[in-house]
């Protein structure tokens, strides 16, 4: 009983400042001017940060700031300074993040702020991930668009109009929006963004009023050349010491060409854990591909040579050897130049 008297101690002393300072609490939430054309809300949005992007889960984490602003002049008042109502006191567009997960977290209030004129400003700041499909048969050699999808759930194109910030754009921020510039994300390199209206379709012939802010941004190769490319090349190498190992020494030559296999494979599913399940092939897997049937193959190729060799066909085996030492080297680099050779993408 006591709380509820002081909670309605609290909201009598909350609507009395409010009328002290010109404004009146608002009983209505319809849209303003709604028989004059589509409502129009300004959008500023700024990227604070991008600190990982998920190629496995198809995600990405940011913190975004947003501020929406429109007009309503049934909110005009005559103070000298802005009055705060809570969003479901007045009209506002429900805008909402299509593509946000679950973790997404709201670090600001949910209030709006009302100038004399009846001008409302909306900020919000946005801090967890968003969810994005990718394209990867480049990977790693790959550049992904990544885009924040703002929609305004109860409202068609031709009922609410969003347009960039122009205050904003006064103050020299581009397009109202930008991507700060000391971002944590380590292994991606941001090239470009852009920002404009994109309504948001949630079936077909169903669509709503939506706004979206894309970056694309290239993977940053030197990890994977060095961790995992120049690695792979080198237990490929590895199992090409067999042609150059006497065809009497079977042994080596069958130890050489296993281990090589199984390490292979034993870095193939540590490299498996940066991706999902994809149904094609990436860059990279078709580099593991080419380098597991090269190493399977030479692993044949002992086969062939000890059973030659067996067989008092020494010099049979050997001229197998020498041929080999040419063709196998020569498959590689071919084959590396057709993965490899084309543009990112």
């Amino acid at each position: 009983m006591t709380k509820r008297i002081g909670f309605s101690l609290v909201t009598i002393l909350a609507i009395s400042i409010l009328q002290v300072r010109g404004a009146e609490v608002p009983t209505v939430i319809d849209r303003p001017a709604a028989d004059a054309g589509p409502t129009e809300v300004s959008v500023g949005i700024w990227i604070v940060d991008i600190s990982n992007i998920d190629s496995a889960q198809q995600s990405f984490t940011a913190e975004i700031a947003l501020v929406l602003r429109w007009k309503d002049p049934r909110l005009a008042h005559t103070g000298s300074g802005v009055v705060r109502y809570p969003l479901e006191q007045v009209w506002h567009p429900r805008v909402g993040i299509a593509n946000e997960t679950a973790s997404v977290i709201r670090k600001l209030p949910e209030w709006g702020e009302v100038e004399p004129d009846g001008t409302l400003i909306y900020r919000q700041r946005y801090a967890g991930a968003f969810t994005q499909p990718l394209r990867l048969r480049s990977f790693p050699f790959d550049r992904q668009t990544f885009r924040i999808q703002l929609v305004a759930v109860r409202y068609r194109p031709n009922e609410l109009k969003f347009v960039p910030d122009q205050t904003w754009i006064r103050e020299g921020l581009r397009q109202a929006s930008g991507i700060a510039s000391s971002i944590t994300l380590p292994d991606w390199t941001v090239e470009k963004w852009d920002a404009r209206t994109l309504p948001y379709t949630l079936t077909p012939g169903l669509e709503f009023s939506g706004y979206a802010f894309e970056f694309t941004a290239a993977r940053n190769i030197g990890h994977y050349i060095l961790k995992v490319i120049l690695p792979l090349v080198l237990i490929v190498i590895m199992s090409w010491v067999v042609f150059w190992t006497e065809p009497t020494n079977s042994n080596t030559q069958f130890s050489v060409a296993v281990t090589s296999m199984l390490t292979l494979i034993a870095y193939r599913f540590a490299v498996d854990t940066q991706l999902p399940r994809l149904p094609y092939m990436t860059r990279l897997d078709a580099l593991f591909l080419t380098s597991t049937l090269l190493v399977f193959f030479s692993l044949i190729e002992v086969l062939v040579t000890t059973v030659l060799d067996n067989n008092q066909q020494s010099e049979r085996a050997k001229k197998l050897d020498r041929y080999c030492r040419v063709i196998f080297p020569a498959i590689f680099v071919i084959a590396s130049i057709a993965i490899f050779a084309h543009p990112r993408g």
